[in-house]
């Protein structure tokens, strides 16, 4: 069976509201060296505006520790496989664009916080504390948890209220390009396997196959294991597949017919021993019969007598385009598999 992004608000009248002060005039005080009890280290702006961002304590959050390696957690492994999955232009993402990318709030709503086949440790303890309702700060605390970009959110979020998709991916393995306990910047390598359907039967190969270059940045306050992703490079890795001049079959679900062209529509096909990668099939093919119009009779016999899954035989020469989206049958029986 196959397996089944935003701008950095900066909250300045926020954070600063109020701090504004009357000038007066100036007092020249005595020189007084600190003691190490008096001094207080001064911190970085940036630093003080993350952490306005949001009430920890309130939140139930507890910084990570890291360790001497990387270890990829349960966490960021669901979070990094979903946003792994979709198609991104030059197969590239990262966190710096999304301030320009209106669809992202959506997205995040739906792939993170509405899917039914997806899940992370906070999302769990939100719904189990809270009856299954999510407050507006723990939806924009978990989306920064992700990208280290803060986006604001209309509302809170009824977690029952979700749905899936026929897509899934994984990540098969990582390898650690640079780890540095003392450093924030994380690099690794990700092969990543993509499954675009659910189909009947299967061979267990993926869709489509990437290496993925990941950037992370460490956010020990992250409920993705403390991180957040700063970028992604997608490059396929997929084994393309060549004509051979030979008869093969392809399996599917009888669909529908189309008469005028003489046209079979079969669902979740897949092929035999050559052609049976996941790779190369997607949802949906259309045999075309219009060399051998009989076909289209065979079928709609066997459907007739209650057999939905069809056998199809065709010939992989150089006029069929891979991925398999239109094949012209040659003959038609009913599975044998």
């Amino acid at each position: 069976m196959k397996k089944k992004m935003v701008a950095v608000l900066l909250l300045s009248s926020m954070v600063f509201a109020g701090c504004a002060k009357e000038e007066a005039p100036e007092v020249v005080e005595p020189t007084v060296e600190a003691t190490d009890d008096s001094k207080e280290e001064a911190k970085p702006e940036e630093e003080k505006e993350e952490e306005a961002l949001f009430d920890y304590d309130a939140l139930g959050i507890k910084p990570v520790e890291y360790g001497d390696e990387f270890e990829m957690g349960e966490n960021l492994k669901a979070g990094l496989t979903n946003l792994i999955y979709p198609d991104y232009e030059d197969g590239k993402w990262d966190n710096s664009k999304l301030a320009d990318d209106d669809s992202w709030k959506d997205s995040f709503l739906n792939s993170y916080i509405h899917n039914s086949w997806f899940a992370f440790d906070y999302l769990n303890q939100v719904g189990e504390e809270s009856g299954g309702v999510m407050t507006k700060e723990q939806v924009e605390y978990a989306q920064y948890s992700l990208t280290g970009t803060y986006i604001e959110f209309d509302g809170e979020e009824d977690l029952t209220q979700a749905s899936s998709g026929f897509g899934i991916g994984e990540i098969d393995s990582y390898t650690v390009d640079k780890y540095d306990k003392e450093d924030d910047t994380v690099e690794i390598t990700v092969k990543y396997s993509k499954y675009e359907e659910i189909a009947a039967s299967e061979t267990g190969d993926p869709d489509h196959a990437f290496d993925v270059k990941v950037v992370l940045k460490k956010d020990p306050y992250s409920c993705f294991d403390g991180y957040n992703v700063v970028s992604l490079e997608k490059t396929e890795t997929t084994e393309s597949l060549e004509a051979d001049n030979k008869t093969h079959y392809v399996y599917g679900d009888i669909l529908d017919y189309d008469l005028t062209n003489n046209w079979i529509y079969l669902e979740y096909p897949y092929g035999d021993d050559y052609t049976a990668g996941n790779a190369y099939f997607d949802h949906f093919l259309t045999i075309d019969c219009s060399d051998n119009p009989g076909l289209i009779d065979e079928a709609k016999a066997l459907q007739e007598s209650g057999v939905w899954q069809i056998k199809v035989g065709f010939t992989f020469d150089g006029s069929v385009k891979v991925p398999f989206e239109t094949i012209k049958g040659t003959s038609v029986d009913e599975a044998d598999r």
